[in-house]
């Protein structure tokens, strides 16, 4: 995630970041996808890594995923407790969920289709996302 404060503050230090809705919706558009598989990734190793066994008998090992969905495996307790469907629909009506699109619609469309002119690929690292901003940037801005 340094990769990309670092990223996100040079564009500011060189205006090309002003903080207005254009170029949050363009950050959202080329960056969102690369940040949240990098997310991703970091879960899937984190979850599927070893625990070593330590010398303290009350540390247990072993993969955090099947520790956490067998814990009777390990010796250890179920710590699930039953909510009220009630309690989880009062959640579910005051939380946010992420949207199927990272950004505006009308900021996707039109990044879509400049896209489509200029023959431009969804980014695969952040360097390409880097790349993308810009060029949609510009093209957005020229045309306003």
């Amino acid at each position: 995630m340094e990769l990309y404060i670092s990223l996100f503050n040079d564009l500011k230090d060189r205006g090309l970041f002003d903080g207005a809705y254009l170029d949050r919706s363009l950050i959202q558009f080329c960056f969102i996808g690369i940040i949240q598989d990098e997310l991703d990734e970091t879960i899937q190793v984190w979850d599927s890594h070893v625990i070593r066994p330590s010398k303290n008998d009350w540390v247990p090992s072993g993969r955090p995923r099947i520790m956490y969905m067998f814990p009777e495996l390990y010796t250890s307790d179920d710590h699930i407790s039953t909510v009220d469907r009630a309690d989880v629909q009062l959640c579910q009506s005051n939380c946010t969920f992420r949207l199927a699109l990272p950004c505006d619609t009308d900021i996707y469309n039109i990044c879509n289709i400049l896209m489509v002119e200029s023959q431009l690929h969804f980014p695969a690292d952040a360097y390409q996302a880097l790349d993308l901003y810009l060029h949609l940037r510009n093209e957005m801005r020229a045309a306003l």
